[in-house]
């Protein structure tokens, strides 16, 4: 479920709670409501995760080839938190799209309606590199 959390942040007046706000939100959008952005989040958090992990994998292997075996065994605390940071920022880089998206339909009432009519409209405004 794709709960619209955003909403609590964009209008703390209408949206006192998380009980009121799910109140607010099935009485104004119904349940479909609920899942408004469920598409770019799944899409989104996917190619995270499968990043994060990927890139920890082949940044763990090839920092540690550059140190050599004495170093890599030496430093494999440094060297796996180096490897954890740089699959972190290709993570993040790769789920900011999506994320951009789901808060743009989820809060911009009329923007789009997901991720099929959402992303062009996005790349137009924002450009490639948003």
């Amino acid at each position: 479920m794709c709960i619209n959390v955003w909403y609590f942040q964009i209008d703390p007046a209408k949206y006192k709670s998380i009980s009121s706000g799910f109140g607010v939100l099935l009485k104004e959008q119904g349940v479909k409501g609920f899942f408004r952005g469920w598409v770019p989040t799944l899409l989104g958090y996917s190619a995270q995760g499968a990043c994060k992990f990927g890139f920890y994998e082949f940044f763990k292997k090839k920092y540690s080839d550059i140190a050599g075996p004495e170093y890599a065994a030496k430093y494999k605390t440094l060297i796996y938190l180096a490897g954890s940071a740089s699959a972190e920022l290709i993570a993040d880089v790769a789920l900011c799209p999506m994320e951009a998206v789901k808060v743009r339909v989820q809060t911009q009432p009329g923007f789009a309606r997901g991720l099929s009519d959402g992303l062009p409209k996005f790349v137009k405004a924002e450009g490639a590199a948003g």
